[in-house]
């Protein structure tokens, strides 16, 4: 399939068991595991820092510049959230859920991941920060 880490879905998710986004959201995928036992990709929640740059300061959240270099899978100043664990199930036609065939800059994309997978290691994610999505479930919420 032709999706790559460091690209970015939109699309609507369960945030946890019972919440679902009621628009799309920028999703930067984070790994891709395609072999006999599984097909997944992990996913990290972007969001934008307009009104809400109080986020930033929390350790759950790392900056991302949509500036030097220009970025175009993102348009505004964002964070990525690092408390959060989200997989999807990997099936043809998800790649019909991205902008861009682009990529974050790799310095950015770097940067992001080592906070991302830091942060696993180092912290104990919540169970019901803990979400993962069939193909039927972002089918059914991205109609």
């Amino acid at each position: 399939m032709e999706l790559e880490i460091g690209q970015v879905l939109w699309l609507k998710i369960k945030y946890q068991a019972n919440i679902i986004s009621n628009v799309p959201h920028p999703m930067l995928i984070e790994s891709i595991v395609c072999n006999i036992d599984e097909n997944i990709i992990e996913v990290i929640a972007i969001d934008k820092d307009r009104d809400r740059a109080y986020q930033l300061l929390s350790q759950n959240n790392k900056f991302v510049s949509c500036n030097s270099p220009l970025e175009t899978v993102i348009s505004e100043n964002s964070y990525v959230q690092l408390n959060n664990k989200f997989t999807i199930e990997y099936f043809k036609g998800l790649e019909n859920y991205r902008r861009t065939k682009d990529k974050l800059s790799n310095r950015k994309l770097n940067e992001i991941l080592k906070a991302y997978r830091d942060f696993h290691k180092n912290n104990i994610i919540k169970e019901e920060r803990i979400v993962h999505m069939t193909k039927k479930d972002i089918l059914d919420m991205n109609d």
